[in-house]
């Protein structure tokens, strides 16, 4: 019998969740919203790629690549905490709640009425008053603070750092040499948790989009907006604090947490801090998507800043790892040769 491909063997419990998880979550999102079951496969379509480039890279050469097997449950077990984000949007929430505190401190009113404004999930019914003293809101500097504090230190920097969990999870399962060896393995871990939750969060997204109602093509531009736009931003930051982890374990660079996390989540809040802005700018209090044709294009084309800056910056720290590798690379033989 012909031996599997090195760091693809599987136990019958993970093949079970392999074969089984997939369609669960299809016909559990069926059950829910049959229009988003529907759609809810091209959820998955990022983690089949990235499977194939994975599956790609381990049979050329498998020493570097993390095992398949801790990586499946650490997709699990990252889409079971997405499940769960109810519970981290309460945390945002409260983060926002404290802020918003400070800032309506002398005006207990005007945090009254900013969380009323806040809480709306559109403006039909709105009289012209209530939209005008919505917009006044929507346009203060006051919002504009916490819509900072949101998108900066809520999701910015909490999502990302529940993103670093599985490499902390890497770092702390294996040796020091064990990290030598598996130099590409915080990559792996990382973008395991990062699809995982990207699923979740998007198939939260697409049943929003369908339970709010609309043509096809609303669905469609949410589709490119949470697969494609948001999805490239979700992994690129992963890759990005997988990469310049792996400088500080394997390389031993002398790098602090911040500045292993720190760059991704600035990205990610500023990518978010577009969005939110551009809900402002159409005199809306917290998130609701813009619906003018010249804004939603202002906003698009901003977001592409962050996650284009990210991509730069990723292609240059993987880049670097590339030309580092080669130079140890070029020392080891260089050594054998000498001791010969």
């Amino acid at each position: 019998m012909s031996q599997p491909p090195p760091n693809t063997s599987l136990s019958l419990s993970a093949r079970l969740a392999l074969y089984l998880g997939p369609p669960s979550v299809i016909l559990l999102t069926s059950l829910a919203s049959p229009k988003t079951g529907l759609l809810s496969p091209l959820a998955f379509l990022p983690t089949v790629s990235a499977y194939r480039a994975w599956s790609s890279s381990n049979t050329l050469n498998p020493s570097p690549r993390a095992p398949l097997e801790p990586l499946l449950w650490t997709y699990a077990l990252a889409g079971t905490c997405g499940l769960l984000s109810v519970s981290v949007s309460l945390i945002q929430l409260g983060i926002c709640k404290a802020v918003s505190s400070l800032l309506f401190f002398h005006d207990p009113a005007g945090l009254k009425d900013f969380w009323v404004e806040f809480a709306r999930s559109g403006v039909e019914g709105l009289t012209a008053g209530e939209v005008l003293k919505r917009a006044e809101i929507a346009w203060g500097w006051k919002n504009c603070v916490v819509n900072a504090a949101l998108t900066f230190l809520a999701a910015g920097l909490g999502e990302e750092v529940l993103k670093y969990v599985p490499i902390a999870y890497a770092r702390r399962r294996s040796t020091a040499e064990e990290r030598k060896g598996r130099k590409r393995a915080y990559l792996d871990y990382a973008l395991a948790g990062a699809l995982s939750f990207s699923l979740i969060e998007n198939i939260g997204f697409l049943y929003a989009a369908v339970e709010k109602g609309g043509s096809w093509s609303g669905l469609a531009l949410s589709v490119f907006e949470r697969v494609i736009i948001a999805g490239t931003g979700h992994i690129t930051m992963s890759v990005l604090t997988a990469l310049r982890a792996t400088r500080r374990d394997y390389f031993g660079d002398r790098l602090s947490w911040w500045e292993v996390v720190g760059p991704a989540a600035l990205y990610h809040g500023a990518f978010d801090f577009v969005c939110f802005s551009a809900s402002s700018w159409e005199g809306n209090v917290g998130w609701i998507h813009p619906t003018g044709l010249g804004v939603t294009s202002v906003m698009f084309g901003s977001c592409l800043g962050p996650v284009a800056s990210a991509m730069w910056q990723t292609r240059r720290e993987w880049k670097g790892l590339e030309d580092r590798d080669r130079v140890r690379k070029n020392e080891d033989d260089d050594g054998k040769r000498y001791k010969r």
